[in-house]
């Protein structure tokens, strides 16, 4: 019976222990490695990046070379308050965090080369087996991991000596007695010490892996940047995170793309900081985590056989196969009408099938044979779903936008899917959220942005919303309709208030996100 082995995996890929199975990530994991100019990979919260980071720090062969070293640097239980202490006033614009950032990757590097030669049976260069003793001779053997290093053992760089003329193995006093976080933090004098020996450190360290073998690449990967994205730390991670970025740069110029650090960070984050060039930065040094319904689909059918296999069950073609019926009430199959109440990410299709599939378990909602599942189990997955995707929304935005569950409720309260810019407006100023044109515009734009809402364009019949026509630039529209997914949360009919009847074909109005005037089209994204 299908409800006995069908399974889709985790929603969280750090949770997913058989993600190596089965992941799929439409290339670009490729294009982002194969491109020495690229250190930054962006995606929405829920696109994969995590997953594309776990693939990556398994060193797949197929994307590094034997000579890569790849080390793995999630910032899960990271000590932020520590690096902040690192902070250089002078510099602003993200470069107060750079110059600590630089050091990580630097002593990150002579360990991961070292340890690959070695591996190897190579000779360390050495300049760089110098560097290693040196770190040796001041964090004691064997140098400590970058999450150590920033917190305890960094602090005790305050009370070392370094000698002015460079590093040797003797060169180097080693002050007594360990240094406490508050010791440091309430010091002036300890403080400017230790930013002074990590800036000689950094210097040294640079001047070392000048000699890092030609056929040698190190790639740090960098995940889990939101961890500190709570409302009382976000302007400090702000400056720690775009410190990485400028890191980043800097190291990949500086050593021709030997040294390549990639950054894994979620879209929302990257948009708020404050770097000259950003645009430049995103167009040039970036990928995006984009999706379609087709790569999609494809990622599920991975996850799906998977399962079929171990229970030697026949693999599908197509994720329609799991279904009785081939049409919903909207006239749109299974498939379309699960990809339409998603944002267009994986977590989204895996998160509302894992729902109807536990449903269907639930309630018996299969074929007589048992080989197929109704689609009774999606309508009555929906209210779940929805409760999951207002979290998701939540946890994304909230603490970003101090008003975002309000602005959320202000649909609840205007119980239609569909309704006017003006009635929005209206709801918006009654509640305080906008006192004129110009700030309902801003988060209508905002909302629009997120796909929260969507549009229709010109004399187009299709509703845009932004996660499935990414290119889609924002405009008034007379009428908004709010996502599919999160109709059923808020508690929405799906029809069109009396006032947007009033101004808008209501055929349009009850149309699926992208159909045109056809019943039988479908969306094109």
């Amino acid at each position: 019976m299908i409800t006995d082995w069908i399974d889709v995996g985790e929603v969280s890929a750090e949770r997913d222990q058989n993600l190596r199975h089965y992941f799929y990530d439409n290339g670009v994991s490729t294009k982002l490695v194969g491109n020495n100019k690229q250190y930054l990979l962006l995606g929405r919260k829920g696109a994969g990046k995590t997953a594309v980071f776990s693939h990556l720090a398994s060193s797949p062969t197929n994307i590094f070379a034997r000579t890569d070293v790849i080390v793995p640097l999630s910032l899960q239980s990271y000590n932020w308050q520590a690096h902040n202490l690192l902070t250089d006033n002078q510099k602003a614009g993200g470069f107060q965090h750079r110059d600590s950032w630089r050091f990580v990757l630097y002593v990150e590097a002579v360990k991961a080369i070292r340890e690959k030669l070695k591996g190897q049976g190579a000779a360390v260069p050495k300049k760089i087996e110098k560097a290693a003793r040196a770190l040796e001779r001041i964090f004691a053997t064997p140098v400590p991991s970058w999450t150590d290093l920033l917190g305890q053992k960094l602090f005790n760089l305050a009370k070392i000596e370094l000698p002015k003329a460079g590093l040797d193995d003797d060169g180097v006093s080693v002050g007594g007695g360990e240094i406490s976080f508050e010791q440091l933090r309430d010091d002036a004098g300890l403080k400017h010490q230790l930013n002074k020996n990590v800036e000689g450190l950094t210097a040294y360290l640079e001047s070392s892996l000048s000699e890092t073998p030609e056929d040698i690449r190190v790639f740090f990967l960098f995940d889990r940047l939101d961890e500190a994205w709570v409302s009382d730390f976000i302007d400090e991670s702000k400056s720690i995170v775009s410190g990485l970025l400028h890191a980043s740069e800097h190291v990949l110029h500086q050593f021709g793309g030997r040294l390549r650090p990639l950054v894994f960070l979620r879209e929302d984050i990257f948009s708020t900081f404050d770097i000259n060039d950003r645009n430049k930065l995103k167009h040039d040094c970036s990928e995006s985590l984009l999706w379609d319904q087709e790569s999609i689909e494809r990622l599920i059918l991975e996850r799906i056989n998977y399962y079929a296999k171990q229970k030697s069950v026949a693999t599908l073609n197509e994720l329609q196969q799991i279904f009785i019926e081939k049409e919903m009430r909207s006239r749109a199959t299974p498939v379309k009408h699960i990809f339409n109440r998603t944002m267009c990410r994986p977590r989204d299709m895996v998160a509302f099938l894992d729902k109807t599939f536990k449903v269907a378990k639930a309630d018996a909602l299969h074929s007589p044979d048992g080989q197929q599942i109704s689609t009774l189990a999606i309508y009555d997955a929906e209210s779940g779903y929805g409760d999951y995707l207002f979290e998701e929304l939540s946890d994304e935005w909230r603490n970003q936008n101090e008003h975002f569950l309000e602005y959320l409720r202000t649909f609840e309260n205007l119980r239609y899917a569909a309704i006017t810019s003006d009635e929005l407006k209206e709801a918006l100023i009654k509640k305080g959220l906008a006192s004129d044109h110009a700030e309902f515009r801003a988060i209508m734009r905002f909302l629009f942005e997120n796909s929260i809402i969507g549009i229709t364009v010109g004399k187009s019949k299709q509703w845009r919303y932004k996660c499935f026509f990414p290119s889609q630039a924002f405009s008034d529209a007379d009428v908004v309709k709010v996502h599919p997914g999160l109709i059923k949360r808020l508690g929405l009919t799906e029809s069109s208030s009396e006032r947007a009847n009033a101004v808008s074909d209501k055929f349009i109005l009850d149309r699926e996100p992208g159909e045109s005037g056809d019943p039988s089209a479908s969306t094109s994204t």
